[in-house]
């Protein structure tokens, strides 16, 4: 039979464990080329001002900080200057088509990959596969609502 409760195996009285000190909080190192977290930025690349006007409130709601470029040219220059974390993509653009911006986007040396939608009245099954062949992540029809817009980054890992 072993030995009652409190007492040691040696036939002392256990002494209660006593709760430890709270210990005092170490800074822990980071790399010095460590940046704190940027925020979540979305581009939205459409030639028509009120597709942008209309899309803006929507990713604001899910957290993003939206930049805006009229054009596929416009819009590689603001992601070599800054990736964003998503871009919204119209197809048909003067200057430079969203195929033609998204193969140049995708060909670039960058260390982040951002979500690439389309965000196309082009809706035939043809066009959706070129859009993701070319590099796009998720293709969204005009006109769409917040809900399938949010639907759709759902499902890419976006929101």
């Amino acid at each position: 039979m072993g030995a009652p409760l409190g007492v040691g195996s040696m036939g002392r009285a256990a002494i209660p464990d006593a709760p430890l000190a709270p210990r005092p909080a170490v800074p822990i190192p980071t790399h010095p080329l460590a940046r704190a977290p940027r925020p979540r930025t979305c581009l939205i690349v459409d030639d028509s001002r009120v597709v942008r006007k209309v899309s803006r409130p929507m990713l604001e709601s899910f957290g993003y900080s939206v930049i805006e470029a009229e054009n596929g040219e416009e819009a590689l220059a603001r992601c070599k200057a800054d990736m964003p974390g998503l871009v919204m993509l119209d197809w048909d653009m003067p200057v430079m088509t969203g195929i033609q911006f998204v193969t140049q986007l995708r060909a670039l040396d960058a260390v982040h990959r951002p979500h690439v939608v389309f965000c196309t009245s082009r809706s035939e099954t043809h066009d959706i596969f070129k859009g993701i062949e070319a590099g796009a992540d998720e293709y969204v029809t005009k006109p769409f609502t917040a809900a399938s817009l949010r639907a759709k980054l759902e499902r890419i890992g976006a929101v």
